[in-house]
């Protein structure tokens, strides 16, 4: 789409009026516009013989003829070509029949953009914070055709110097706010393909390599039975259903948070399970914990839980849920929703008391995660395990380590029959045999 829609003329340059404009003449200099589709005539001023303007003419698929004036000669050819691809596509119209083509700054469509999506609260607070803050002040202010690749190139740039530099002010040493840059790049890169998608640009000028991909500083821990059961004991008694929960089945915190008696099913511990079908987040400062549908799709689901979780749940309801089926499993001392708040002051506190003072909430959902991957679950088994909608990420748990490979092994070794392995290592000594090697190769049992 070009800078000015077909029916309406780009503006005179600032500080010009009519009533100032020298007279002016129309001379008979006429160009022809490539591939012979109108012609361009100059305006010339009769007092000093200079062009002031051009004027663009055509004739109409309907036989008439049209005649637009500009204030330059490359802008009338621009409208030339542009009538003439509307010819070749057939989509051309009169002009004065033409809706006038609104255009829309990067901000006011990114604005538009985040209110359309239907976004967690504390997505859209970060959406809205990450749009004042680093779109607003800059890049914002052009209109959305007009912003180019080398545009938000030097955008990016300038974004990520600005949180580097952000992150040295305030003495973090656990990040230098790359994390937040390709967060903030992945927004803008989203609000381009949606205005492609309706038609206000041809392609996105977001093309930064690898400005949305950031690897964490932080590698999630894995804990062991013994880490899991001590964090477990370190916490009030009223919250450690709440970490045999994540540990288990690997659901998120909000979702846990949300839990009500309806969504747990211990009457047959062989047979328990737990529906995820809503999930806690924050809605902002002063708002607090906004309960609604889980993150994604996928996030609705029912996952199958073991007789010892069934059990450590059936007696945790019997002595702090609420009552009745829409009674929350874990609520707070006000009867309301479990604050975040509230939680990580009681999840920090039993950290510090069982020695482990590095260990995040998030860890008891990967080691959930992990230890099904490593029991054998398949990719798709973790996707519905984890309520995870991208394949990718639920990979992110199968991934090997040494112990892993060594039980995988054992068990190709345990497939095979003895004489099926008594014959592989006949077929081995026979090559010995036959390359004159007396011993066996150094290091082999």
């Amino acid at each position: 789409m070009g800078l000015y829609s077909p029916a309406t003329a780009p503006p005179e340059p600032h500080g010009t009026r009519d009533i100032h404009r020298a007279p002016t003449v129309w001379k008979a200099v006429v160009t022809v516009s490539k591939g012979g589709f109108g012609s361009v005539e100059s305006r010339r001023s009769k007092t000093n013989n200079k062009i002031v303007g051009a004027r663009a003419r055509y004739w109409g698929p309907d036989g008439k003829r049209y005649t637009r004036t500009f204030g330059d000669k490359l802008s009338a050819q621009i409208w030339l070509v542009e009538e003439r691809k509307l010819v070749d596509r057939g989509e051309w119209r009169p002009p004065n029949q033409r809706e006038v083509v609104r255009k829309l700054t990067l901000s006011a469509w990114a604005s538009e953009y985040v209110e359309s999506r239907t976004l967690a609260p504390a997505t859209r607070r970060n959406y809205v914070r990450w749009l004042a803050v680093y779109v607003d002040p800059s890049i914002g202010r052009k209109y959305v055709d007009e912003v180019t690749i080398a545009d938000v190139a030097a955008w990016h740039a300038q974004m990520k110097s600005e949180l580097r530099r952000r992150a040295r002010a305030s003495g973090r040493t656990n990040g230098d706010g790359a994390g937040e840059a390709s967060q903030v790049y992945k927004l803008l890169s989203g609000v381009f393909k949606a205005a492609v998608a309706v038609g206000l640009i041809d392609s996105s000028p977001a093309r930064v390599a690898g400005a949305g991909r950031y690897r964490r500083h932080r590698t999630p821990v894995v804990l062991t039975p013994a880490e899991v059961e001590a964090m477990a004991r370190a916490l009030p008694e009223k919250y450690r259903a709440l970490a045999d929960v994540m540990s288990w089945t690997g659901l998120r915190i909000g979702e846990a948070r949300a839990l009500r008696r309806r969504d747990v099913d211990v009457l047959d511990p062989d047979a328990a399970s737990i529906t995820v079908a809503q999930n806690v987040s924050q809605g902002g400062k002063g708002t607090g914990a906004v309960v609604g549908r889980p993150k994604t799709e996928a996030g609705s689901r029912t996952i199958s839980i073991p007789p010892v979780l069934a059990e450590a749940l059936a007696e945790h309801l019997g002595r702090y849920a609420q009552p009745g089926r829409d009674g929350l499993v874990f609520p707070s001392r006000t009867g309301g929703v479990l604050s975040d708040s509230t939680w990580r002051y009681a999840w920090m506190t039993a950290r510090e008391k069982a020695g482990l003072p590095d260990v995040k909430t998030h860890d008891l959902r990967h080691t959930s995660l992990t230890m099904a991957a490593r029991a054998g679950a398949t990719t798709a088994e973790l996707m519905l395990r984890g309520g995870h909608s991208e394949a990718r990420v639920a990979m992110i748990y199968q991934h090997a380590s040494a112990e892993r490979d060594r039980m995988i092994t054992e068990r190709m070794v345990e497939l095979m029959r003895p004489d099926e392995l008594a014959t592989r290592r006949g077929r081995q000594k026979d090559a010995q045999t036959a390359r004159g090697d007396g011993d066996e190769p150094a290091g082999r049992p």
